[in-house]
């Protein structure tokens, strides 16, 4: 006799990339075995793979989790863990310099309680793909997803950042003709990077600055002074610190 198939919800999620909704079912014990083994490796790349493998598992219909910003997979991984362990998690803040304190760290972290379902991926007004490097030269940036921030290691942070620039470049363009990813070789798009000046390459890095971003802000009251604060957290490994 078979043995009897539990019954597993549904829910909906928007990506925040494109406002898609989003089905996908809580992980079972076979996808937190999958997590518990990567975290334990603690390698940024078997972590990373395994988050992937655990989305793939969980979400319903076709979604090409290799191209999706790196935003878009960590908020699905916390709307995931949200309803497969619970919404609230106690993160601990470091000590933060406090005027109470003259200028000096609290002694006390403080432990707060987050609600996962609030937390957001926001997005700066000021944030967008097109830039124009100057008035006729421009290009379209990319996301970085997971496979492109998994080259980074091992290597220097400047290597590592020019790595990531390279591979976000989708375009440039001219007020006559455009050059899509694949039609310039490497040694190509170095040269057009290198002949930029500081200016120019600031706009590429306001790119960057301004991303969307998974954050979420608290206010608390310090365990060391007892003023009240008011801090933002970013980025998934913060959510589990």
């Amino acid at each position: 006799m078979a043995l009897p198939k539990l019954n597993v919800p549904v829910y909906e999620a928007i990506l925040p990339s494109t406002e898609k909704v989003i089905k996908y079912r809580p992980f079972l014990v076979k996808e937190e075995k999958i997590l518990l083994t990567a975290m334990e490796s603690e390698d940024d790349k078997v972590i990373n793979d395994s988050i992937k493998q655990i989305l793939r598992n969980c979400i319903q219909g076709n979604l090409d989790l290799d191209s999706l910003p790196t935003f878009d997979i960590e908020f699905l991984f916390l709307r995931l863990r949200a309803k497969s362990v619970g919404e609230k998690i106690t993160v601990g803040l470091k000590p933060f310099p406090c005027v109470q304190n003259e200028g000096e760290l609290c002694k006390f972290s403080t432990e707060v309680e987050i609600n996962l379902e609030e937390v957001k991926v926001k997005k700066d007004e000021n944030h967008t793909s097109k830039i124009m490097i100057d008035d006729t030269v421009g290009i379209m940036m990319g996301y970085p997803d997971i496979s492109v921030l998994n080259t980074a290691k091992d290597k220097s942070e400047t290597e590592a950042g020019m790595d990531v620039i390279k591979k976000c470049i989708s375009m440039i363009f001219t007020s006559e003709e455009t050059h899509e990813k694949g039609s310039f070789t490497d040694s190509d798009l170095d040269e057009f990077i290198d002949s930029l000046n500081s200016e120019q390459f600031g706009k590429i890095k306001q790119f960057f600055d301004t991303i969307p971003k998974l954050s979420h802000t608290v206010k608390y009251t310090c365990k060391t002074c007892g003023e009240e604060k008011e801090t933002t957290i970013e980025g998934l490994n913060s959510f589990f610190g």
